[in-house]
């Protein structure tokens, strides 16, 4: 084993070495002109993909080359137990991964650590390993699709994906890339056999080989569905590409300005005061307000965008530190550190990780804060109550500045905002009628005696977590006092089988696909819950269970199985659906049939 684990190292190392050096000229190059740790999200996922199709080449690769049938019966047949066989191959590749893609940005962080005053907190030790991780899951995925039987070892490529949709961060994310390379190493495991095509015996390893096949069925089948929509776009029958959106529609609300917004909100009011309103809409200034869908989290390892923020007039660059839990400064032209900085006079430590917006505005999930360049000094100006986080930073409402959290909005005073640097305490609250989580927008225009707020639900109707978006339009008085004037419902402007076409077809795969994407995570107040699914497409979802029930009867019956394995194989449909279905037939090739003696005639009579 070790002198096949050698065999692998000296096999590739000057293949590893130079794609270390590449990698490592690259960062080196770029560090030379930005700050590495502070890029924003599109840049880590940039280079996470390249370091994936990195990993992905070399298992393809290493693994083709021994794939041909006389080198992998010579393989085998060695005098090793297989998973030692294959523990030596894999246990290089990862080896090599490490001197190419985790040793360059060890070395980077140790240059930017050392030879500069640029911050480097305990979370960007952490992004090798987490490249690292990220490219021994595509080797691992590229690795199986070559060993496994080609008729579906594809579906390991799905797998890799999840780091793209799951919510964990920090530790927790590297916890999820452990979780995708454990389940990877066990399809490989279970594929490094002498013939690996035939489909395993044991139940357990059968599961784990059909889930992913059956993820990629499912996956493949919901993205037929922009087939559809190109037909649509192609016929001229697709609403989003129709010169007039349809009336009432979500589609509507999404595009329309702020006062087309609030007019259509009140358009079926009978409030003694709508007419009113219409003309004063008409004559003034709408603001609309679009909320955040994520806010920093410690110990992060990526960036919504970079936590920094400059000062000209006194040559000062302030960087946010996870690990101080207070901004780094440094000099712009001498780029020499010259101390900390925190909140107030006291220099107090942030409570959560600190964004900066707009020219001196920041704010993370408690609070926001305004930076004076006189003083040199960072103050809390708007704070939310206790159990309530951030949902969009302040922005003006007429002569007043509004605050959304995941509950309300929050009026505050704009003349003291603009005239002093206090704590600012809120004039009025308005509760929201719904999840921020499904919270489009909000509209709101100044009255002579307080406001008219318009919210917005329509985010999650596309992916089918919104089934019933609405807009509700309030009248709120000077004490705060809001009252209901006006309610709609709004349409969906698509077939309701199409928006939830990933519950039909599956609904225990969509359960596992939520589950994955929440693996390891902390919960998120600015999610929502998807809302139940109409009737109607319940009542499909049976029936594609049943229709793969009976396909999976008489598929079965072509193939070859074992009374119990058959019947295992169409309960699993009947509860799985279509994909099962799928994975079923890519599993098992056709029984083959002896093919029936054809009577010789007789010689002719001579």
């Amino acid at each position: 084993m070790i002198d096949l684990f050698k065999g692998e190292l000296l096999r590739f190392r000057w293949w590893a070495l130079a794609a270390g050096l590449i990698n490592l000229a690259v960062l080196g190059f770029l560090s030379r002109m930005v700050d590495m740790a502070q890029q924003p999200l599109l840049v880590y996922q940039v280079f996470a993909a390249v370091y994936a199709v990195a990993g992905i080449l070399l298992g393809l690769y290493q693994m083709g080359t021994y794939r041909k049938p006389n080198q992998w019966l010579n393989l085998l047949h060695s005098p090793l137990h297989r998973l030692r066989i294959a523990g030596a191959l894999t246990g290089a590749g990862a080896l090599l991964l490490l001197l190419a893609t985790a040793l360059p940005i060890a070395l980077v962080a140790m240059y930017q650590e050392t030879m500069t005053a640029r911050v480097v907190d305990l979370r960007h030790w952490m992004l090798p390993l987490a490249a690292w991780l990220i490219a021994v899951s595509g080797y691992l995925a590229g690795a199986y699709a070559m060993v496994g039987n080609r008729r579906y070892s594809f579906a390991a490529f799905l797998l890799p994906n999840l780091f793209l949709y799951a919510q964990a961060s920090g530790v927790a994310m590297l916890g999820v890339q452990c979780a995708v390379i454990a389940f990877l190493s066990v399809l490989l495991a279970i594929a490094f056999k002498p013939d690996p095509a035939v489909p395993p015996r044991n139940p357990a390893a059968l599961l784990a080989v059909a889930l992913p096949v059956q993820m990629g069925a499912y996956f493949l089948l919901w993205m037929l569905g922009f087939g559809v929509e190109l037909a649509w776009t192609v016929t001229g029958t697709h609403p989003l590409n129709a010169p007039t959106p349809p009336k009432g529609g979500y589609i509507e609300a999404d595009r329309v300005e702020g006062k087309g917004m609030l007019l259509l909100g009140i358009e079926g009011s009978r409030d003694p005061e709508a007419a009113l309103w219409r003309e004063q809409i008409a004559l003034s200034d709408v603001y609309t307000t679009y909320p955040l869908r994520n806010l920093p989290v410690r110990n992060s390892m990526t960036n919504l965008s970079p936590l920094e923020l400059g000062d000209d007039e006194n040559n000062l660059w302030m960087v946010f530190s996870h690990d101080r839990e207070r901004f780094v400064t440094r000099g712009l032209r001498d780029q020499r550190r010259i101390g900390e900085m925190g909140v107030g006079e006291e220099q107090a430590a942030f409570p959560a990780p600190t964004m900066p917006y707009g020219a001196t505005y920041l704010y993370n999930a408690h609070a926001a804060y305004q930076y004076d360049s006189e003083q040199q000094r960072m103050f809390e100006r708007f704070r939310l109550p206790a159990g309530e986080v951030m949902a969009s930073p302040p922005e003006p409402a007429g002569d007043n500045i509004v605050v959304l959290s995941d509950r309300a909005a929050y009026f505050y005073p704009g003349r003291e905002a603009t005239n002093g640097l206090d704590l600012l305490q809120p004039l009025m609250r308005v509760a929201m009628p719904g999840p921020v989580g499904n919270l489009s927008r909000i509209d709101v225009i100044e009255l002579l005696d307080g406001y008219l707020v318009s919210y917005t639900y329509t985010w999650g109707v596309w992916s089918g977590e919104l089934q019933h978006p609405f807009q509700q339009v309030l009248r709120v008085d000077g004490k705060g006092h809001a009252r209901e004037v006006a309610r709609r419902a709004l349409s969906i402007d698509l077939p309701s089988v199409y928006t939830n076409r990933n519950t039909w077809l599956s609904p225990v795969l969509r359960a596992i696909c939520l589950g994955a994407q929440d693996l390891f995570a902390a919960k998120d107040p600015l999610r929502a819950k998807p809302e139940p699914v109409p009737s109607q497409v319940l009542w499909l979802a049976g029936a594609c269970c049943l229709l793969a029930l009976l396909g999976a009867v008489w598929l079965t019956g072509r193939q070859a199985h074992s009374p119990r394995g058959r019947w295992t194989w169409v309960v699993l449909c009947g509860i799985v659906g279509l994909p099962a279905l799928a994975s079923l037939w890519l599993l098992y090739p056709r029984r083959e049939m002896l093919a029936e003696t054809v009577p010789q005639a007789l010689p002719a009579a001579a």
